[in-house]
């Protein structure tokens, strides 16, 4: 399969297609999670794989695979008649759309009947808040919720169905219990520990452009570097970046692990694959990002500084007089790690002395 089809990064595209093989259930996981392709794309890739794994049922784990890879077409070609359907009463149907993965409050709000009016209300109003705004229509998604009634004083919501400007079904999101038990109910992302950015503590990188997330741009930090035998083993990847939302708490400096589907932080009100939307940044910085070039050098040189990090996060621990500016701060650790070398080098220096005595 060709994974830069479905995975949205093309570093971690790029990485997996060189690396190991993915098992069936990770590579139906990567089709379901894509995020620029539609539900149809989706399904014809799902039933192509499909065709492909029946011809290699000799596998030991084909068989139960299999069944699960076939219960996810089935479902999807169930809410694909569903989307289009022309009748129904027990159905209600609510609009939304969000930009950069945060709600847009000035718009109308409707419900519908039918699906389809309702998709295209939310073209309408994805086109007139980017006109609004000045920016383009793929800065936005469209959700379409549908409840179901039950009797004549209750709506439960069944799914949350995410639109692309276009109205064509991206995800499709349960929400019932029986739904969320049953994984073979969700059209959308189910797994992530396959995902890796293959690069060395102390790389810039960027989010992609994408209505699901705001453009930000960090530092990479890994548990486990991409030379050494565990960085397949291991999930834990950090990104440092500049947090406008709690200055005076943390410097100005954010930190998330990356195996998260989403940040609350970012604004992001659906879970997705989070990672999936980093690739290497390798433009210029401006004066106010400077900061993230000299800790990414700090990084690649000592990563035992993001340890400073994140104590320094902790109440109470931060150091006297430590400036609450990004750049600063990050000078101020380089700082802080000279003098722990010299202590340590001075420490060593006299035990060798005693023993030596």
């Amino acid at each position: 399969m060709d994974l830069k089809q479905w995975i949205y990064s093309p570093d971690i595209a790029r990485w997996l297609s060189e690396g190991r093989d993915l098992n069936l259930t990770e590579l139906t996981d990567c089709i379901l999670s894509a995020p620029h392709r539609t539900l149809g794309e989706k399904l014809e890739g799902l039933r192509e794989l499909c065709r492909e794994a029946r011809e290699e049922r000799q596998r030991e784990d084909a068989p139960r695979e299999l069944e699960l890879l076939e219960k996810k077409i089935e479902m999807g070609e169930t809410l694909d008649e569903i989307f289009h359907m022309v009748g129904g009463f027990r159905n209600l149907y609510e609009t939304d759309i969000f930009c950069h993965g945060s709600r847009e409050e000035f718009i109308k709000k409707r419900i519908f009947s039918l699906p389809q009016p309702g998709v295209q209300f939310i073209r309408e109003q994805i086109r007139e808040a980017a006109d609004r705004y000045g920016i383009g229509t793929d800065s936005f998604f469209g959700v379409l919720r549908k409840f179901y009634r039950r009797g004549t004083r209750y709506l439960d919501l069944e799914w949350n169905i995410l639109l692309n400007p276009k109205g064509e079904v991206i995800y499709c999101l349960p929400e019932t219990a029986e739904a969320k038990e049953r994984g073979d109910y969700r059209i959308g992302p189910c797994d992530y520990h396959y995902l890796r950015l293959p690069y060395p503590s102390g790389t810039l990188v960027e989010t992609m452009a994408s209505p699901f997330f705001p453009a930000i741009k960090g530092v990479l930090v890994n548990r486990a570097e991409s030379w050494e035998e565990e960085f397949d083993q291991t999930d834990e990847q950090w990104l440092v970046y500049r947090d406008t939302l709690h200055e005076s708490q943390d410097a100005g400096i954010g930190v998330i692990l990356l195996n998260h589907y989403a940040s609350f932080a970012f604004g992001a009100d659906f879970i997705l694959p989070f990672i999936q939307f980093f690739k290497r940044y390798d433009g210029t910085l401006s004066e106010s990002e400077r900061w993230l070039g000299e800790l990414g050098e700090l990084l690649r040189k000592d990563k035992s500084c993001f340890a400073l990090i994140l104590r320094d996060r902790q109440p109470g621990e931060r150091p006297e007089g430590e400036a609450d500016r990004p750049r600063a701060y990050v000078r101020e650790l380089e700082k802080r790690l000279r003098q722990g070398e010299t202590k340590r080098l001075a420490w060593e220096k006299r035990e060798m002395k005693r023993k030596g005595g």
